[in-house]
């Protein structure tokens, strides 16, 4: 992603988030254009409705919404230009199953990320939502 520097901290720390496909740290250069989504569910972009059939497919839906969020507000590289995520799970063991989504996706890219342990989401039934923060480049 243009403009921006992603960095670890040094020692295991560092090496646990690289390997686990995010960043400590990124710096974003003054004059930018942020695109902040709001909180996306794990939805079928042609039917608008949760998916259901499975955890990993919500998770997938998951990622399909922000993307689709992202690209109408301008972003062309969709998921490839976050800079920042939170997700919010109802589970936080599934934390693996969403990153290994995350680095299938986008291979190599290492935002910075927030998982958040939640009781319930707003849609009975739902398992994940997430919120992105990403550059219009």
């Amino acid at each position: 992603m243009s403009g921006l520097t992603y960095t670890q901290t040094p020692g295991p720390l560092g090496t646990l988030f690289a390997e686990n496909g995010t960043s400590h740290t990124v710096t974003i250069p003054a004059q930018t254009s942020i695109v902040i989504t709001s909180g996306q569910p794990g939805f079928n972009l042609e039917t608008g409705k949760l998916v259901t059939s499975s955890v990993r497919e919500e998770i997938e839906a998951c990622f399909n919404c922000v993307e689709a969020a992202l690209l109408s507000a301008g972003v062309k590289n969709g998921l490839a230009a976050i800079f920042k995520m939170t997700s919010f799970l109802l589970d936080v063991r599934l934390e693996g199953e969403m990153m290994e989504v995350w680095r299938r996706r986008v291979p190599g890219h290492k935002p910075t990320w927030i998982t958040v342990g939640v009781a319930a989401l707003a849609v009975p039934g739902m398992h994940i939502e997430m919120q992105a923060e990403a550059l219009i480049a």
